[in-house]
């Protein structure tokens, strides 16, 4: 092989050493590393027609990170300065659910969903919000699978409530004919129904409103949806009224969000100056995590970190929404660095602790520990390269004589 031969050989098989034995430090790390990391992200940009498409864009790709998890739920509905009620996020899943269902023909699933869901929006119509849209789906799921389940009573007060919303396309004109419009006055019996919620509370009836709790109606017989509201106090039932008169207790739970207050600190900061430290500090305390990103008026997302020990948190990479990949990367070598298997990258990398041999004449900025491994990487290419060139069978020996 010849003695210059011996040098290269050796460092080509260091190289294929550190290659066989990367995947298990690898390992290793992986098994120190939390499952996932929760990410929020908080949106200081004021509302414009593409803010929502960018954010999302933003989080697919970071929550794609793997090891990131990005907040979701009402959280980051809060962070995004939107305060979600707790029956707003509730409906919308039971809504989904009650489609799912609907879709794969099961009724035994979609029908309680769709019910969960008219009682929850009939609470929050009671408040004055405007929930006829979802309404109006949760009444045609309810319509249409109780008359698959041959429920009549059910299906003709779902039939009278989607009428009062202004009907359903969804439902197929012989279902309709199945329940006409009957003039309650004339062919039904009307019963007395006194309903019992927090003093004060607006009462509605069918999505009308009839007074203040306590108060007393004349109902026709059959199914009605009563709800009653206070503010964030909202609640609703479907009784069933016949023969003699009715008392009800409907109680009212509070349906506030709990990001409430988060969602009100966002909203501060849309279209202000950035936050300040302390300001990103209580809001991570609050969320509880130890990554944030705040997106800026100008696209820019700052990575704010609060580690182990540290008592404020720290801007770490001032990136862009455009750059999700940047953001995802610089959370994971931190958090492989508090785990112990990666080097701090906000730290410098020591490469000799002898104050004796460093080169002071010229002061310079610390090198940063990913220039080292861009240049072992280079070299261990190279000394790859080297072994398969001379473990091949075509080769040329030189012999340098002196």
């Amino acid at each position: 092989m010849g003695a210059l031969q011996v040098p290269r050989v050796a460092a080509a098989l260091g190289a294929l050493i550190a290659i066989v034995a990367a995947p298990v430090r690898a390992d290793d790390a992986a098994a120190k590393r939390p499952a996932s990391e929760p990410v929020a992200i908080v949106e200081t940009r004021v509302a414009t027609p593409d803010r929502e498409a960018t954010r999302e864009r933003f989080v697919t790709a970071l929550a794609a990170v793997n090891g990131v998890t990005v907040v979701d739920g009402e959280r980051a509905q809060a962070l995004a300065g939107v305060t979600a009620d707790a029956d707003d996020v509730a409906a919308g899943a039971a809504l989904a659910e009650a489609r799912d269902g609907f879709g794969a023909l099961e009724c035994g699933r979609a029908r309680p969903a769709a019910e969960d869901a008219v009682k929850l929006l009939a609470g929050r119509q009671a408040a004055g919000l405007d929930e006829d849209v979802r309404l109006r789906a949760g009444w045609t799921y309810v319509m249409l699978c109780a008359d698959r389940d041959g429920d009549g009573p059910v299906a003709r007060a779902a039939a009278d409530r989607l009428r009062g919303l202004g009907g359903s396309a969804a439902v197929p004109a012989d279902v309709w004919a199945r329940y006409p419009e009957i003039d309650a006055a004339i062919d039904r019996d009307i019963v007395e129904l006194t309903v019992s919620a927090p003093v004060g509370a607006t009462v509605t009836i069918d999505g009308i409103a009839v007074g203040s709790a306590p108060v007393t109606r004349f109902v026709s017989a059959g199914k009605h949806l009563v709800a009653v509201a206070a503010a964030s106090r909202r609640g609703a039932e479907l009784v069933t009224v016949h023969g003699k008169p009715l008392s009800v207790e409907i109680a009212a739970t509070d349906r506030a969000s709990t990001w409430r207050d988060v969602a009100g600190r966002v909203q501060a900061w849309q279209g202000a100056p950035p936050p300040t430290v302390v300001e990103v500090t209580e809001l991570m305390e609050r969320v509880g995590v130890r990554f944030a990103v705040v997106i800026g008026e100008r696209g820019n997302a700052a990575l704010w970190v609060r580690g182990p020990g540290q008592a404020t948190a720290r801007l770490v990479v001032d990136g862009d929404v455009a750059d999700p990949l940047a953001i995802g990367a610089g959370v994971m070598a931190r958090v492989e660095a508090w785990t112990g298997s990666g080097p701090d990258p906000d730290l410098p990398l020591l490469t000799d602790t002898d104050d004796m041999v460093r080169e002071v004449s010229k002061p310079s900025e610390p090198t940063r520990w990913w220039v080292y491994a861009v240049i072992g990487g280079a070299l261990l290419g190279g000394a790859a390269t080297i072994y398969a060139i001379d473990a091949g069978e075509d080769r040329q020996i030189i012999d340098l004589t002196f």
